[in-house]
């Protein structure tokens, strides 16, 4: 059961699963909007905290994702975290004020949370490079992206239960598959693993973290605001304006993927793809922020949408590889960099709305982000595998 790479395919598909299962989460409120308003008698506009709280959540669990892991091992805290997910959709089910929604969906940004990294880790720990990372990365945003189509089909018929019982029924069918997975238990010797706390100093994981925030965290961000620039001094309908900034998330399924099969193929380009990702997110971002006409607003999106998924794999592959004995909390404390910034970026992004340019004093900052990004991007060596291990590591004992 064990592919050509080195990874066993039980395991992956394991490991996907997980990631797939806790990820249903993250966008499936904001197509449901008007709905979740009007029951919580509530603005529309508050109905976006209702996704702050998971990312806030999420930031929970990167502090905790160490002794989680240590705790539970991979895959069965896998199996605790889509459980969390599904358990929290299950209570907001039964009502209660906004108060209380908002509380439960902080707990299910932390099952979140504990499901992506921990599915990372097991991909990792089960010999994935950086074209597995890159694949599950991908399918873990699809995942979330889907609810943006399926969920306002559901309204017409279910209201505002649509959004909690999309991801009440796509978690649980994914739940089982998370037990085709094997357990493996670390040697005797295996080192202690470290803190998030710990590595989130590090001046090599810092590297990785730049970037990571460059492309994931300012892929948010910008979609956050996208239509209301567009549709502000671009003159874009809010229908179009939505299309191309779905646009990001959508093309980050399929660079995900993308950029870590080429780093697979060309290892020895890591740095180079990511000098080309910090790139294009800083002319994506700024050419967008200026509301331009169609055809450069579609190629800024595709800049920025390319941005947002293709290092996903080199970086978390070779954040393992910096760190082996401690996978798990190594992706949560870069992570980490990248939740602070979409938890603080957003919401200062959206206050240059109200300035003069009407966004591109903050597209204008991601832009800069990206440049800074650029300048302190991890060194080819820290990126590319060994060459006795290119063809696909031996998998490292999980922690479970």
């Amino acid at each position: 059961m064990r592919e050509a790479g080195g990874t066993n395919r039980r395991d992956f598909l394991a490991a996907c699963a997980i990631g797939v299962g806790s990820s249903w989460n993250i966008a499936n409120v904001g197509p449901g909007a008007d709905q979740i308003a009007a029951h919580y008698g509530i603005a529309v506009a508050i109905v976006g905290f209702f996704t702050t709280t998971v990312f806030a959540g999420e930031f929970i669990a990167m502090a905790t994702i160490d002794r989680a892991l240590a705790r539970f091992g991979a895959k069965w805290l896998g199996v605790l975290a889509v459980s969390l997910c599904i358990a929290g959709n299950l209570v907001l089910l039964l009502g209660g004020g906004v108060a209380l929604a908002l509380l439960l969906r902080l707990i299910i940004g932390a099952g979140v949370g504990w499901g992506f990294v921990c599915g990372s880790a097991y991909v990792q720990r089960s010999g994935g490079g950086a074209l597995h990372q890159g694949i599950y990365g991908g399918v873990s945003l699809a995942a979330g992206g889907s609810a943006v189509a399926i969920v306002p089909v559901l309204t017409g018929s279910l209201g505002w239960e649509a959004p909690y019982v999309f991801a009440i029924v796509a978690g649980a069918a994914t739940l089982p598959l998370i037990f085709v997975g094997t357990a493996v238990r670390p040697p005797a010797d295996h080192p202690r693993e470290r803190s998030a706390y710990e590595l989130i100093k590090d001046r090599r994981l810092m590297r990785f973290a730049l970037v990571h925030s460059a492309s994931f965290g300012l892929s948010i961000i910008l979609s956050n605001w996208v239509v209301n620039v567009l549709s502000g001094d671009g003159g874009y309908s809010e229908k179009a304006a939505g299309l191309i900034g779905a646009m990001i998330l959508v093309l980050g399924i399929f660079s995900r993927p993308g950029g870590g099969l080429f780093v697979h193929l060309r290892p020895q380009r890591a740095r180079a793809l990511l000098m080309a990702v910090v790139s294009a997110g800083a002319v994506g971002s700024f050419v967008l922020g200026l509301a331009p006409a169609l055809p450069f607003a579609l190629v800024a999106t595709l800049l920025i949408g390319f941005s947002s998924g293709a290092p996903f794999g080199t970086l978390v592959a070779g954040i393992g590889r910096v760190f082996p004995d401690s996978p798990g909390a190594a992706f949560g404390a870069m992570n980490t960099y990248a939740l602070t910034l979409i938890i603080v970026g957003t919401p200062l992004v959206g206050l240059t709305l109200s300035l003069p340019g009407h966004g591109l004093i903050g597209f204008a900052a991601c832009s800069a982000v990206c440049i800074v990004a650029g300048c302190f991007l991890p060194p080819q060596k820290l990126l590319e595998p060994p060459a006795e291990t290119a063809a696909g590591p031996e998998p490292v004992a999980a922690a479970d």
